[in-house]
């Protein structure tokens, strides 16, 4: 595919970073779960009507910035046909894939295992002492990384290939976090290939 307009990619992750913006240590996302799970030990109806004011007005924030992010996608005719070919991966949904198309503009011009390792998702030797054997994951976009553990999750349970996939790993012992990041693994990777062929994903090809 054409080379990205950088300009519009710069403005997107400005309001991508809006639309995630900590406040003090947390993300907008952790304040409306942490507000949430208040909610439910408060009982002053006062304090309750606050706490449902923030967590509405955080709500709306989220939501109009999320907006703004994808109408500008689907303004740019080169950055809307790579949102279009990410949803069609197993788990990921609009507002996934639009920080997928503006904070890993690269995918769709790397080698196969150079998107999982640019996500964070690749495993890595370190091999010393009783650490021999193991493999880690390290580094790589937190935020995009963020994103696609929660696509792993819903893919894993609703894709008939990434499910079957998951179960295989089950049953040779795998633990349920190696096999998230499995499932991440795939879906980073096919991302990589829907945009390098310019093809949506189909369940035979995920077979």
């Amino acid at each position: 595919m054409d080379a990205l307009p950088a300009q519009s990619l710069d403005h997107l992750r400005c309001l991508l970073v809006l639309r995630q913006a900590p406040v003090g240590p947390r993300d907008h996302a952790d304040q409306l779960a942490e507000l949430r799970g208040f909610m439910e030990h408060v009982t002053l109806k006062d304090l309750a009507q606050t706490l449902k004011a923030q967590i509405a007005a955080l709500a709306r924030l989220k939501a109009k910035l999320a907006g703004e992010v994808l109408k500008r996608i689907a303004a740019c005719e080169d950055l809307a046909a790579r949102h279009a070919l990410l949803k069609s991966l197993p788990g990921i949904g609009p507002i996934v894939a639009a920080c997928l198309v503006v904070r890993m503009p690269e995918l769709g011009q790397m080698q196969r295992g150079q998107a999982a390792a640019l996500l964070g998702v690749a495993p890595f030797d370190r091999d010393s002492g009783q650490m021999k054997g193991h493999r880690f994951i390290a580094g790589g976009r937190k935020r995009p990384r963020r994103l696609i553990y929660l696509s792993a999750l819903a893919a894993k349970r609703h894709d008939p290939a990434l499910k079957a996939f998951a179960q295989r790993l089950a049953d040779n012992g795998k633990p349920p976090k190696l096999i998230v990041v499995a499932v991440m693994r795939k879906l980073i990777e096919a991302a990589n290939l829907v945009l390098a062929r310019a093809k949506p994903w189909t369940k035979t090809a995920a077979a």
